[in-house]
Formats: structure tokens, sequence, C-alpha cells
């Protein structure tokens, strides 16, 4: 049976030899402490196999119905046709004045023609122009931690991710649409709030409909308590009562020798969880560069070479 939190506190607070009758005792409440910061620890180590996770999402297909009116040094603009909300997306019109700008969709009610910008049109009236507005942002898992990698599909590679500063500078001077080929994490679903999910922006900007896939490292639940079972496989699941138990007795009873005894059995355990996430992982091949070996080979065909001469032992990255 697996292990939850109230199970793990209850073995060590007996073996710590303190009252678990009541959970929420001060003590108790002490040693559930060191549970979550053992259990934080542990998650941070590794993209444990058991952490990763899969999401996919389809991107949404530009909009263009119709015209829209921009107004010089306004936030409002009007488009000729109603569509759904396009609060978040990005507009993209002709602008003499301030060529390759690109506006974000700040306010705009579903079955409306009206919207405003995040901040004011910076070209001059332009009335019913043509336009484009693309989906380009997209929300990650909110139990996304880190990011492995990313696929399309119809391409033989992954989709590149690459750093905010890059997509910047791409976005600044590329609006090419099309089937999204790089990728870059940035900002969260509510800008600057680190406890949202995270955003993921895309170019070319999506066109039309595209599948994505990512798969990812899922964050750890939020403070262990009751009956909420960590994210640890279950056969594992004692090195949270060694890792604590090696924290606890220096603290609860000056204990260094129990807790001498205590860290050697986590990381025993800690060992064997490696050695099973190196088997997931796979033993990446190590194949050294070949540039320096026309080195050796034409002084080789040249003359022989004794133990004496100048180009004997010489390092291949030696002048």
């Amino acid at each position: 049976m697996a292990l939850s939190t109230n199970d793990i506190l209850t073995r060590c607070l007996q073996e710590l030899r303190v009252p678990s009758s009541s959970l929420v005792s001060d003590q108790a409440l002490r040693v559930l402490a060191i549970i979550n910061e053992v259990y934080r620890d542990i998650m941070a180590k590794y993209t444990w196999y058991w952490l990763v996770k899969r999401q996919q999402f389809n991107t949404l297909p530009k909009h263009t119905s119709g015209n829209i009116t921009m107004r010089d040094s306004s936030f409002a603009a009007t488009l000729s046709l109603a569509a759904n909300s396009l609060v978040g997306r990005k507009l993209v019109v002709s602008n003499a004045s301030d060529s390759g700008a690109v506006y974000r969709i700040a306010t705009h009610a579903s079955s409306s023609t009206n919207l405003f910008l995040d901040l004011a049109y910076t070209g001059p009236t332009a009335a019913s122009v043509s336009y484009n507005i693309y989906q380009d942002e997209y929300s990650l898992a909110t139990d996304c931690g880190r990011v492995l990698f990313m696929r399309q599909f119809g391409y033989a590679r992954k989709l590149q991710m690459i750093s905010p500063e890059e997509m910047v500078q791409i976005k600044s001077i590329d609006l090419s649409e099309g089937k999204p080929t790089v990728a870059a994490l940035m900002d969260f679903s509510t800008s600057g709030d680190p406890t949202t999910s995270r955003q993921v922006w895309l170019h070319p900007y999506p066109d039309g409909p595209y599948r994505i896939e990512l798969w990812y490292k899922q964050s750890g639940n939020a403070e262990l308590s009751g009956t909420a079972r960590p994210l640890i496989p279950d056969e594992y699941s004692q090195i949270l009562i060694y890792g604590t138990l090696a924290r606890a007795y220096p603290i609860v009873h000056s204990d260094l020798e129990r807790g001498a005894y205590f860290t050697q059995l986590f990381n025993d355990v800690l060992n064997l969880m490696v050695a099973q996430q190196r088997e997931y992982e796979g033993q990446p091949a190590i194949q050294p560069e070949d540039t320096h070996r026309g080195f050796y080979t034409r002084r080789r065909r040249g003359a022989h070479q004794s133990l004496g001469d100048a180009f004997f032992g010489r390092l291949p990255y030696d002048p």
C-alpha cells in the first residue's frame, strides 16, 4: 500500500520516540517541515523519470476577416466584422510611420467589433485596411517546472528552444507566418506573477492550427500534509523517512551518531534511484573528434618517427 504523508510522519515520530497521538503537535509539525524540506531537495536533484509529463496543444489560426480601422495615437481600433475574444493576440497592420510594429490586444469582448490595444497606435489614421491577428503565445500546464523538449509534426528535428533575447530579436525584424520552428519560454500567464503558468512564445507566427507536443518535468505538489502522496514511486518512499531522520535526530535529540546512520541509509537509497534513472536515460555515446588524425597521418607517410623524434607523444591540441 502506498504511503501517505501521515504514514511517513507517523513512522518518523515513532522512530524519534515522539508521541504520535496528535499529528498537529508542535513536535509533529517540526518533523513535517523537515519531511517537506527533504522532499523538495530530492525533487530538485534530477529530472526524475517519474516526473516527466506530456502536454499537447493546437495553435490557433490567424484572424483576418474583413478590415480594420486604426486611429492615430488611439488605443481603440474597429473591426468591420465581429469576432470571438482576441485578448492577448498580436495585431499586425500596415504602418508607414513605425514599420514592423506589432500590437498586443489588451481588451476585446466576444462578438464585438471594438478592441483596445495595450498602447496607442503609432501610425497615421487608416480606414478599412487589411490586417492579421495571430496567437503566438500559449500557456503551459500549471505544474510545468521545466520544459525538456518540444516537437511539431512534419519536421525531423524537434522544435528548437531559444532564449527570450533571441526570440525578441527575431520578432523585431521578422513578420513571417507558418508552422512554428522555434520556441522560447517567456513570462507567465499573468505577467510577472510566477505563481501562474509559464508562457511559450512561438515563431513564425502560426497562421493555422498546428499540433505541438512537449515533455516537461512536473513541479512537486504543494506542501505535503495529511493523506497527500509524495510524487515519488512507493518503492523509494522510505527515502523520505531516512532523510527526515538524518536531519531530525541531531535537531530533536542532539544525536549525531543516529543522524549519520540514517544519512548513510538515505544515500544508499538515493544511489539506487540514480542508478535506475541512468537506465531510463540510457548511456550516452562519447565519440572524440577525429580532427587530429590527419596531423599524424601526414607525417607518418613521410618517414618513420623514432622515440626521440620531436613529434613523439605530442597531444592533438599542441601546436
